[in-house]
């Protein structure tokens, strides 16, 4: 599957990982909303936390074709 970048130890894989790793936390409090009962916080946080996986393919495959 072609996702815009080759994985692997360059700066493209660090830029999709960091996207990712900021996502996961967007992820985790969305779900610390949805234990409180709070529905709009889970699906605030998981479309912030999809938006920024989505971002994260995007500037990597940038940064692929500019290194």
């Amino acid at each position: 599957m072609e996702i815009g970048f080759t994985l692997g130890a360059n700066a493209p894989t660090g830029v999709f990982a960091l996207h990712a790793a900021v996502a996961a936390f967007f992820l985790y409090v969305g779900l610390a909303n949805a234990a409180a009962g709070e529905s709009i916080g889970l699906a605030l946080n998981a479309l912030i936390g999809v938006m920024l996986v989505a971002a994260g393919v995007a500037v990597a495959g940038i940064t692929e074709r500019r290194t």
